[in-house]
């Protein structure tokens, strides 16, 4: 190893230690200054004012500095804090990408990444629609959308088992999300004209790209899923609204006091109700 490779090396190695990221190498030395501090452990990346009393902790993942005292237990449903949590990370490329649980006929699981797009909004649906028994919390909506291809294998996963849980981590604020539901998957086979028009919905607000990829490739593609005039051409055959109906969601905070907190759901005479309890650990 030549001369100056050994401290970056060393410093790589403890921070992945601390934030279970695997990290590419360096390709540049490190000045005196920056060789000093890559020895401190990674407990010293908790720093503060000994005259102000407050105390900060600084990511690993992140180089943005988020004040410790600002993250403690909380009264707010799950939704109420998914709400914060998507607001603060609103401008990070990738916010809203989740993972997916399946599983296949023999039981193995299947995993992936999918574009969390809204939530569904069951104020345009009966009363007497599956969705509104979903009810809301805090006064929002809590069936979450998503898409995928009618040519994908968790189309077949979803029909032997629709309960999956999805996974959302938000590095800026160290926050996990998990959610455990069923999975709807609604295509040109169903028959519910209130999900349909949100499935219609959902493939106008598409990207152009993302539409193509959904278009038979056996037929001329239209760009961007657009025909000659430039309108959206219509929902096709492979284009899939797919929903998560939540029933449990495990929030976990890492930043500053780690706090966890169970919501769960409730089905009754009079609909649906939530309650939650923070846990250790």
């Amino acid at each position: 190893m030549r001369r100056g490779w050994k401290v970056p090396a060393l410093y790589l190695a403890t921070t992945c230690t601390s934030s279970h990221f695997a990290l590419g190498f360096v390709s540049h030395q490190l000045s005196t200054a920056a060789k000093a501090s890559a020895w401190k452990p990674a407990s010293s990346l908790i720093y503060g004012s000994p005259s102000s009393g407050s105390t900060f902790t600084r990511r690993n993942m992140s180089s943005e500095v988020v004040p410790a005292k600002d993250y403690g237990p909380t009264d707010q449903s799950w939704r109420s804090l998914l709400e914060v949590s998507m607001a603060r990370s609103r401008k990070i490329r990738g916010s809203n990408y989740v993972q997916i649980s399946t599983a296949t006929k023999d039981g193995e699981p299947r995993c992936r990444t999918v574009v969390f797009r809204g939530f569904l909004n069951n104020k345009n649906l009966p009363e007497d629609h599956p969705m509104s028994a979903s009810g809301n919390v805090d006064g929002k909506p809590c069936v979450m959308k998503m898409c995928t291809d009618l040519r994908s294998n968790k189309v077949a996963e979803v029909a032997h088992q629709p309960i999956s849980e999805m996974v959302w981590w938000f590095p800026k604020t160290s926050e996990q999300y998990r959610v455990r539901g069923s999975l709807l998957l609604v295509g040109d086979d169903s028959g519910d004209r209130d999900l349909q028009i949100a499935r219609k919905e959902l493939w106008g607000n598409l990207s152009d790209p993302a539409r193509e990829s959904f278009l038979d490739d056996k037929l001329p593609v239209p760009v961007g899923g657009r025909d000659d005039e430039g309108k959206v051409v219509p929902v096709p055959e492979n284009f899939l609204l797919m929903l998560l109906d939540p029933i449990h969601v495990d929030f976990l905070r890492l930043t500053g006091a780690q706090y966890r907190q169970i919501d769960e759901r409730q089905s009754g005479p009079d609909g649906s109700t939530w309650s939650a309890k923070s846990v250790k650990p």
